[in-house]
């Protein structure tokens, strides 16, 4: 039996190896995190928010020590990681609240009332979380005067955001759409409604266009990009052309792109403002040549998703226990039939399960389609109004989740019916089933519940949104939202 090689060079590559590769994962993986936020969430938010995170945390560390020298005691201060989770604790809080949204004036007193209430909800589960904490020296007299300095520093730091740089963040940035056929009209429908994007007008190399009002006016074909008149005035040009691009007009974009103009197609500029796929717009090319974060076996995807899936699964299981049996004996109280309602649904690769979900409708009318989405559903039985508006008939799914159908996060779970409707006249409408169903998803918390074709269609781009963009940031981000959504009311049910 031959010796294995024992040179230094061979040695090291042995023990070093899974070393590297393991720190390469982890150096990806938080790159990666990184550019999902930058690309995702607005700038003037991740500001404001980390201008949140630093002046709370440095008020925890150094509150004690002011009372202190007030006093003339002798206080240590916190660790630097319980003055982080409490920073990450009011500042999630706050998001909630939407107290992160910049279509409201800091000194409004609708604005006002949300950061009050959202100050006392936060302080009541820091209150909590350092009552179970070992060792956690927190006094009355400390909490009363964080959370007096934590108020009024947040809020004056939102008075001087809103003054220095709300202003300079949302400054208008000039584009010009490519193509002023279907897609390009379809992009200025959309990109009109938001503020800080103005549309100069379309290019398009077809004359008989040229001159015609299409809402903005179409200036004329693609040298125009190279003309004086553009350079320097526009910040990013949309190509918005399905067919073949003219050697011409991708040779004027580039000279555009090289004088640092950003150029982006119409599907993902589309992608970039609005969290949903254009599906309509795209074409089987799009997809093939795209990342799709979704369907990459990453470590993400293949075990730590399945992991905190089994852990959510068990611990809210556990511990609604304290409602869920209430709520059974009232569903058997209020109407006869079953607690649970079982239905055939399709998942992952398309496969059938059996969904299980607490019974919100009186039996035998939850086949009857006329009703579906609709604000007063007579099927829903009184019981049923409640625990569908606060999600607690989702619970049992929990059980789906466990057996590995369903995951917590991910597109909804369809019905047989009307899969093999939407397939039919839904592009690309298999593509959600590349990945687990979820409880709650990016499409359910910002779409109403619907079964006509036409919301199929916007759900679905919302969910090609999220198997394209798949990542822990991206769940993390939908959780929040589904608990905006509980809480408030707000959003997709």
């Amino acid at each position: 039996m031959p010796r294995p090689c024992m040179t230094p060079q061979c040695v090291m590559n042995k023990t070093t190896q899974p070393v590297l590769f393991h720190g390469f994962c982890l150096q990806k993986c938080f790159w990666g995190v990184t550019v999902m936020i930058l690309k995702h969430v607005p700038k003037k938010k991740l500001l404001l928010f980390a201008g949140d995170i630093f002046l709370i945390s440095q008020i925890i560390l150094f509150a004690p020590l002011i009372l202190a020298w007030l006093s003339g005691g002798n206080n240590s201060g916190h660790s630097l990681w319980i003055c982080f989770m409490v920073g990450v604790i009011y500042s999630i809080v706050f998001y909630i609240f939407d107290l992160y949204e910049m279509d409201m004036r800091f000194k409004s007193p609708k604005y006002l009332f949300r950061y009050f209430n959202a100050m006392a909800i936060a302080t009541l589960i820091i209150i909590g979380i350092l009552f179970f904490l070992p060792n956690s020296n927190f006094g009355r007299t400390e909490i009363l005067f964080t959370t007096i300095l934590v108020m009024s520093v947040c809020y004056i730091w939102r008075l001087f955001f809103e003054v220095w740089f709300k202003k300079f963040l949302l400054r208008q940035k000039n584009i010009l759409i490519v193509g002023a056929g279907r897609s390009g009209k379809t992009l200025y429908k959309t990109v009109k409604d938001y503020l800080n994007y103005s549309v100069l007008g379309f290019i398009d190399d077809d004359p008989a266009k040229w001159g015609t009002s299409n809402s903005p006016t179409v200036l004329g074909g693609s040298a125009l990009l190279n003309e004086q008149t553009y350079i320097g005035k526009v910040d990013a040009i949309i190509i918005a052309i399905t067919h073949l691009k003219s050697q011409d007009m991708l040779k004027c974009v580039l000279e555009s792109k090289m004088r640092r103009t950003r150029v982006y197609d119409m599907p993902s500029f589309y992608e970039e403002i609005t969290g949903k796929i254009p599906v309509n717009h795209v074409d089987d090319f799009w997809f093939v040549s795209t990342p799709i974060s979704g369907l990459d076996k990453n470590i993400y995807n293949l075990k730590v998703k399945r992991i905190i899936d089994i852990l959510l699964s068990v611990i809210v299981i556990t511990t609604s226990l304290v409602v869920t049996i209430p709520v059974a004996i009232l569903i058997k109280l209020d109407s006869t039939g079953p607690v649970f309602y079982r239905q055939r649904r399709i998942g992952l690769n398309s496969k059938g399960f059996v969904c299980i979900k607490f019974r919100s409708m009186g039996v035998g009318t939850e086949h009857d389609r006329r009703f579906a989405g609709q604000v007063n559903d007579p099927r829903i039985t009184r019981i049923g109004k409640i625990i569908r508006k606060l999600r607690i008939d989702e619970i049992p799914q929990l059980v789906n989740v466990l057996k590995g159908e369903m995951s917590f996060i991910g597109p909804r779970a369809l019905i047989e019916e009307e899969v093999k409707e939407f397939k039919v006249q839904i592009p690309y409408f298999d593509l959600r089933h590349s990945v687990r169903p979820g409880i709650t998803g990016w499409a359910q918390v910002n779409y109403k519940h619907g079964a006509t074709v036409e919301d199929g269609l916007e759900k679905l781009q919302y969910d090609l949104f999220y198997i394209k963009n798949l990542s822990p940031m991206l769940d993390f981000h939908v959780l929040l939202k589904t608990v905006k959504v509980v809480l408030f009311g707000r959003g997709a049910r």
